[in-house]
Order: C-alpha cells, then sequence, then structure tokens
C-alpha cells in the first residue's frame, strides 16, 4: 500500500500570490531581462517543496501546452523556487522556443507543488488521476505528473507506458528488475480561465 505523505495545502491567498509571483517573474524577465527576488513574511512560502510550473497558451478556446519545467526535490523555498521554475517553463523547456511578449496575456499558468517521492512496491496501487510517477532505469529519468493520464485518457497500463517513453525508455522498461518507479501527489492551483 502506498503510503501517500498529508497533502500539501494553501490558502487561497497563498495560492493567488504563488501564481502572480510566477507571472510577474516571466513579464520582467521577457520585457526587461532580469527577475525581481521576491520576499514575502508568511512561513507557509518558506517551506521547501519540489514544484512544477505548467505553461498553457490560449488558442481558440483551448489551452495548449507551452512549457513545462519544475525541480522533484528542492532545498530552496516555494518564495524562490516558484519564480525560478517559472522563468525556466518560460525560456528554458526545450519543445518550445522562449515566450515572447506577444504571448503574455495568452498564457495560461498552473503551479504543482508535490509531495515527497514514495518508491512503488506494486503497480496496481497507482491510482490514475491522483498519483504522479517518476522512473528511473538505464541512466534515465522522466517524471509525469497526475493529470497527464487524463489529459491523454490514459489507464494505468498507458500510464506505466507513457513514463517509460517519456524518460526515452522501452514501454514495458518498468517492468525490468533494475528500473525504479516512485509515486507522488501534488497540490495544484492554476489561475482563472480568462472571460
Amino acid at each position: 500500500m502506498i503510503k501517500s505523505a498529508p497533502p500539501f495545502q494553501l490558502s487561497p491567498e497563498q495560492q493567488q500570490l504563488l501564481l502572480h509571483m510566477a507571472r510577474d517573474a516571466i513579464t520582467q524577465l521577457v520585457t526587461h531581462g532580469r527577475v525581481p527576488q521576491y520576499q514575502h513574511d508568511d512561513p507557509a512560502l518558506a517551506q521547501s517543496a519540489g514544484v512544477f510550473v505548467t505553461l498553457r497558451r490560449r488558442e481558440s478556446g483551448e489551452l495548449a501546452l507551452r512549457g513545462c519545467i519544475g525541480r522533484v526535490e528542492a532545498p530552496e523555498s516555494l518564495l524562490e523556487l516558484v519564480p525560478e521554475m517559472a522563468v525556466k517553463a518560460a525560456t528554458n523547456d526545450p519543445r518550445f522556443p522562449p515566450v515572447i511578449a506577444s504571448e503574455l496575456p495568452h498564457l495560461h499558468i498552473e503551479i504543482s507543488v508535490l509531495s515527497p517521492l514514495q518508491k512503488l512496491g506494486n503497480v496496481n496501487e497507482i491510482e490514475v488521476g491522483v498519483h504522479g510517477l517518476l522512473i528511473e532505469g538505464h541512466g534515465r529519468r522522466g517524471l509525469l505528473l497526475p493529470e497527464v493520464p487524463l489529459h491523454h485518457n490514459w489507464n494505468r497500463a498507458d500510464f506505466l507506458e507513457g513514463i517509460c517513453l517519456k524518460a526515452g525508455l522501452p514501454p514495458a522498461a518498468w517492468q525490468e528488475p533494475t528500473t525504479r518507479l516512485y509515486t507522488f501527489t501534488t497540490f495544484s492551483f492554476e489561475e482563472p480561465p480568462a472571460d
């Protein structure tokens, strides 16, 4: 049985503050070439946790992926890590060119705060839509957030193949004895939809 860590929680005000910092960091970098240092006295924002920032671009009423970068585990506080990952998602995702100023009004930001990793003993314990997966094997590593299988209508078997492919491994590599699988949960929040 997977021992899930208690879910990470942030108040609506804390969520809005982190979303604002993420957007401001991207805007400042794209328009002024620099990212400010953010400060706040809220102890919840001083906690350290893994963070992923996902950017989507509004196109014809749909949200298309525009960048996603994060760190699984980090010593930095949320206050430091969220702006850093937001900027990297906007500029360093190798699947996309860097975000430009004209795209800023069309970006939609989602932040996922990760629980600590749990080594997976039995793949039947994976709850699609609840657990994210991290795989390590053959010197490669890949991660998929819990919402990824939902976006693709994947079942557990599809999710396991998908995590292997994300890491550049054969689809059945998750079955190899030298491969390690980990689960985690996320506390995710996003900007409200555009009017």
